[in-house]
Order: C-alpha cells, then structure tokens, then sequence
C-alpha cells in the first residue's frame, strides 16, 4: 500500500483527500480497519497529530467511525459521505446555480413519476396538507410560511418514492440551495402559480397518475429555472429589485 506524499501546508486536507479517494475506489471497504495512526503517518510520511486531525475530519463527513479499543473503521453507510461531497462541490457563482436547478428538476421529476406509482394514502394526504399550506401562504402573499410548506411539499414527494438514493441526493441539493437560497429567485406574483402546481401534483400523485405528475413537476421546476435565468441576465444593479424566494 502506498500514498503519495503530502506538503506541509494544510496536510491533513490532503490526507484526507487521498483516504477519500481509496475509500470510494473501493480499496477500503465497509466495515473494513484502517491502518492504525502510527502505520497512516508513515505512509504519507507526516506526524500521528495530522493523520489525527485528517481522521476526525473523516469522522464529521461520516465516511469513517471510531470504534473504542478497536480502531477507525470504514462506516458501513457512506450515503451521508455522499451528500456532504456533494454540498461541498457547489460553487457559489450564481451561473452554478443553474446546474444545480436542472440536477434538481431530473431528480423530482422522477420522484414524482415514482411517488405516484408507489405512495401511501397516508402520504398522500400530508402532500395534499402541505400543498395546501402553499396556497394559504400565497393568498396572504406569506412568503416564510410558503416556504416551510414548500419544502415539505417536496420532501414528501421523494420519500413516497422509496429510493433511498434520491432521499440522499434530494438532502443535499436542498441543501446546497439552503446555503445559497438569497440567489434562487422567483418573480413576483408567481408564488400563487406555484402553489397551484403543488396541489395539481398531488393530486395527480394520488390518482396514481405518474406521466400528469412527472408533467407538472418538470413544469413546477421550469419555473424557477426561467426565472433565474431571467435574473441572471439582468445587470446586477437591476437584480435588487427582483423578488428573492430560497425554494419553490
């Protein structure tokens, strides 16, 4: 086994990105005991305290866990290491924020498409619920409560979906677009369109209707798309005066 050698400047980021590298390679496997502190600081030649710093890193991104008396393992759940790679890939450019828009349009069009194949009555009551609490927050123009429906409304729709990957994937493009959201625009006065939206997805989603709700939810999402294109293109001085909403 060996790893290429690191500089001293910020070492223990660099341990850790060739630890990631292995372990999502498939070198280390899960469940599987890394090499003791002593053994990992040999191989990439630097001190135990950077290989310790490297691991607890690991540990907080849930790639790694230590067990007492036993050593640091390989957590036998890497979706949380997913997720985290993910929110940590995003660019805070505002031209990136497009990409992120379409990866989260192919990936609800489908949940819904699967929701409407696979959901539970009991789930489609909570969708209707929340896409409800849409259209009473639009009414009064409450743009906080919107958005609390909001994404329940959405969370919802890929749970009934019963793919735990597009649980995974969904977590962290939120929740790149949580970090980001005074950049994810919506004009004003589209809020009531939306809300409409919602409830026509779920609606479609209780009629076990897949093709109207992958339709609408593709066409729910467009909108939020066209709009931050729309923004993106005005100059910045002019983009003070367009509504801000963090999710639709």
């Amino acid at each position: 086994m060996s790893f290429r050698s690191v500089s001293t400047t910020r070492s223990y980021e660099q341990v850790v990105e060739q630890l990631l590298e292995r372990i999502h390679g498939g070198e280390f496997a899960p469940n599987q005991r890394l090499p003791t502190e002593r053994e990992l600081g040999e191989l990439f030649g630097v001190s135990r305290g950077v290989i310790r710093e490297a691991i607890k890193v690991l540990n907080s991104m849930g790639v790694v866990e230590s067990r007492q008396g036993s050593g640091t393992y390989v957590s036998d759940n890497l979706a949380p290491s997913v997720s985290r790679a993910l929110v940590l890939s995003a660019k805070p450019e505002e031209s990136s924020l497009l990409s992120l828009m379409e990866l989260r349009q192919s990936i609800e069009v489908l949940a819904a498409r699967l929701a409407a194949e696979r959901r539970t009555d009991d789930e489609v009551d909570l969708m209707k619920a929340a896409a409800q609490a849409t259209l009473a927050a639009a009414d009064e123009d409450n743009v906080h409560d919107f958005e609390d429906a909001d994404v329940r409304f959405h969370r919802l729709v890929v749970e009934a979906a019963r793919n735990p990957f597009l649980v995974t994937v969904h977590a962290a493009v939120r929740d790149i677009q949580r970090d980001v959201s005074s950049r994810v625009v919506m004009m004003a006065g589209s809020i009531p369109t939306v809300a409409d939206q919602h409830m026509r997805i779920a609606t479609a989603i209780a009629e076990h209707d897949s093709v109207t709700a992958a339709a609408v939810m593709e066409e729910h999402l467009g909108v939020t798309i066209r709009a931050l294109q729309g923004a993106l293109a005005l100059p910045p001085e002019e983009r003070r005066h367009v509504r801000y909403l963090g999710n639709s």
